[in-house]
Formats: C-alpha cells, structure tokens, sequence
C-alpha cells in the first residue's frame, strides 16, 4: 500500500490543500535566477580526481534535473547533474524567490 505524505488520519479537520497550498523544489529557485552570477560547489563521489569541483558562472537554462552555466573563465558553457550540486551561492545580490 502506498501512503501519500502527508496522509490525513480520522478526525484530522485540516485538509493537505490547507497546510500545503503547493509545493516548491529548487528547480524553481533556480530558474527564477537565470542570467544571474552563481558559484556551484559539486561533488561526484565515485571519483578522486573530480571529487570536490567549484565553478563560477553566469546561470544559463534550468532544467528538472541539470542546469547550465556559462564559465567566467573559459566562456564555455557548461551543464551539470543536480544529483551532484551540493550547494549553490549567488554571487552579485540576494537570490530572487521562485514565483508560483
């Protein structure tokens, strides 16, 4: 049997609607800063070589699972795999919200 989360029991007078209007992810986030300065810190646990990587960049198109950056250094433009995104900083000013 598959619960949904987060289930409501008997008795329970608030609806999932009420608690949770809707729901964001960090895709979300991210695309509403497209075309801002970001520095992404990576890891990628399977190798020594390119274990723990840094890039800094110009954010460049959002997807469900990647995102592009433009390299301040190379110009190259560069996608990534959100499975490795380990945090992200928003260089030049505070990161705008996502919009729903």
């Amino acid at each position: 049997m598959y619960w949904s989360y987060p289930y409501t029991m008997p008795g329970m007078e608030a609806s999932i609607s009420q608690r949770r209007p809707e729901r964001r992810f960090s895709e979300d986030l991210m695309q509403a800063n497209v075309g801002r300065r970001i520095t992404v810190y990576l890891t990628y646990d399977g190798s020594q070589q390119w274990r723990d990587l840094t890039f800094s960049g110009v954010l460049r198109q959002v997807g469900r699972d990647y995102f592009m950056i433009r390299e301040q250094n190379s110009g190259r433009d560069m996608m990534f795999l959100n499975i490795n995104l380990d945090y992200v900083v928003f260089e030049d000013e505070p990161a705008r919200l996502a919009d729903k």
